[in-house]
């Protein structure tokens, strides 16, 4: 075995340790080289899209993704025809016709390259032209970024059946009633498309439905406002009803105005607008005779102004005392009621519609003053009363004094509710009559009535005889009596009687007013109609108005309020007046003809 020396080895120990010296440097140089780079993998892309050309116009329509099936938003693409336009031609005019959830729509942009266009949050993009494409089709492309490797695609034009895609509009809850008395009213307006577009080719419906615009108009195309459809497609108002027109019918109309992919749409809603009627007094009521009738003027109003129309009802508990029509916000009834023994008598006043556009609101609970009747009244019924007694004691009697049969015979009798002649006395007299006229109801004098004798002449009828009673209701006449005269009773305010003239002698007189004998007739009237017209205890005008309007009869409703307004309201009831009512009763002519 060799044997080495001491230098040979020191040498061989320094080259070890260079080698490895050099082996630990030489690795962190690498290491740190290679830090600088980095790997970069990016996605593919893929479009697809659809375009079809119509009449003067093309749309493209389509969707950028990636390898994932992930919308790819905000990317620029490029869209340029196909093929060599002609010399001197240029791209058509074309607009962004893609909706976006957020933010304006970009506008489109056109380069020598073509149309350029950014796609949306949802990675679609639409461009419709104002033209006919010269080539048959459009080349898409994409460029890529730094996530994605770009994409292009070769679309063929295609012809559409129909240009634009129809929508349909429609109130959801139907609106039927608006009340005027609140501030705001909910309108919901759904708004439908039918999709029109070529089979393959499926747009997200959320985008078309979306940011759409319907205005609201009135019947006179007033604007009531105007909301952007959401999602669902449905576009929200709230409704101010102060914008509105006052009560009666009308209509809401919701309108799309059309986009270049839409149809315009309108949808048409009738609608009742109303308003509740308030009453109040428009003056302190004045102390007036219950039987005589008080006197009370009715307010009556609503949000909207003045109620013109309807009827208020004047009752005492549940029985109907007077009525009267409402006019421009006002109406005058007289209560005409049975006083009682306190000196004011509490009534309740409540408004009945005749139109569906107004609705009763609270009735208005008055204490009306009453007074006792008049001097005159008292005598009246003094007499009466004494009239009755003295007749029932006369009876008792075989042969009254002449005096007495004189004080007894120009007395009034007990009222009967009926006009009519009544011979109270006849004994001894071949001349003239005398006697007394009263109310048939009330038992009052009528002072100021006509009593006249009519017979027949070659000319016609004749007056043999004419009289007025004082203010205690008694009168005298003087003639020859004949068989074929007439006796004719009329007052101011009470109806006229006619009948056959008695024999000479002392007569008690009964007049109806004017007013009882228009409801009188009414209630005949209804009577002999029968239901519906007929209620029990017995109709009054304001039930066969009613009745009238239930059943679609324009003239006896007509008829009924003219009798309701004569018979309670201000207006003095004359002979014209009472002669012009009964004239317009529902069949009055072929009833009388029958008669």
């Amino acid at each position: 075995m060799r044997s080495t020396s001491p230098r040979t080895a020191r040498r061989a120990w320094w080259t070890a340790a260079l080698s490895l010296a050099a082996v630990a440097t030489a690795t962190p140089a690498r290491g740190q080289s290679n830090a600088h780079h980095r790997v970069h993998v990016r996605g593919s892309s893929q479009l697809e899209a659809v375009s079809w050309s119509e009449s003067n116009t093309f749309v493209l329509r389509g969707l950028l993704l990636d390898d994932a099936g992930v919308p790819i938003s905000q990317a620029p693409l490029t869209v340029a025809p196909v093929g060599k336009p002609e010399a001197g031609a240029s791209l058509p005019q074309a607009s962004n016709c893609s909706v976006r959830l957020r933010g304006a729509t970009q506008a489109l942009r056109t380069s020598s390259e073509g149309y350029l266009v950014e796609t949306s949050e949802r990675g679609t993009f639409c461009i419709r032209g104002r033209a006919e494409l010269a080539t048959g089709g459009l080349r898409l492309r994409f460029a890529g970024n730094s996530l994605y490797d770009g994409a292009e695609r070769l679309i063929q034009l295609e012809v559409a059946g129909t240009s634009l895609s129809p929508v349909t509009l429609r109130f959801t809850p139907a609106v039927e009633e608006i009340d005027l008395d609140r501030e705001q009213t909910p309108i919901v307006v759904a708004l439908h498309i039918e999709r029109r577009q070529p089979p393959h080719f499926e747009q997200s419906a959320l985008e078309q439905r979306e940011g759409l615009v319907v205005h609201l108009e009135d019947e006179a195309g007033k604007r009531l406002g105007e909301a952007i459809t959401s999602g669902d497609g449905r576009a929200r108002f709230d409704l101010r009803t102060a914008a509105l027109p006052g009560p009666g019918q009308g209509e809401l109309r919701a309108s799309f105005p059309g986009t270049e992919a839409l149809v315009r749409a309108v949808v048409t809603q009738r609608i009742l607008r109303y308003a509740q009627a308030s009453l109040s007094l428009a003056h302190p009521i004045e102390a007036a005779d219950a039987e005589e009738g008080v006197a009370i003027d009715v307010s009556a109003s609503s949000s909207r102004g003045p109620v013109d129309g309807g009827l208020i009802e004047a009752l005492r508990g549940s029985e109907i005392v007077g009525t009267a029509m409402v006019h421009n916000g006002h109406a005058r009834l007289l209560a005409v009621f049975s006083p009682g023994p306190d000196t004011t008598a509490s009534l309740s006043l409540r408004y009945v519609p005749s139109a569906p556009w107004w609705r009763a609101g609270a009735p208005l609970q008055v204490e009306a003053p009453v007074r006792e009747p008049g001097i005159v009244r008292q005598i009246c019924i003094g007499a009466l009363v004494l009239a009755v007694a003295s007749w029932i004691l006369g009876g008792w009697r075989r042969a009254p004094k002449p005096a007495e049969a004189t004080r007894n015979a120009t007395t009034p009798l007990v009222p009967t509710g009926r006009a009519g002649v009544k011979v109270v006395n006849s004994e001894g007299r071949t001349r003239g009559w005398r006697g007394v006229i009263t109310d048939a109801h009330d038992g009052a004098c009528i002072a100021g009535a006509t009593i006249i004798i009519v017979a027949p002449t070659f000319e016609g009828d004749g007056v043999v005889a004419r009289a007025s009673s004082d203010q205690f209701g008694a009168f005298s006449l003087d003639a020859e009596p004949r068989q074929d005269a007439r006796l004719i009773v009329d007052a101011p305010h009470h109806s006229t009687y006619t009948q056959a003239l008695p024999s000479p002698s002392t007569l008690a007189i009964s007049l109806v007013t004017r007013r009882r004998t228009l409801l009188d007739n009414l209630i005949h009237w209804a009577r002999r109609r029968g239901a519906p017209f007929e209620t029990s205890p017995e109709p009054t005008p304001g039930h066969v108005r009613r009745a009238a309007n239930r059943s679609k009869d324009p003239d006896v409703e007509r008829w009924a309020g003219w009798v309701e307004e004569a018979a309670f309201g201000p207006k003095v009831v004359d002979e014209h007046l009472e002669n012009e009512i009964r004239s317009a009763e529902p069949g009055f002519v072929a009833e009388r003809s029958k008669d």
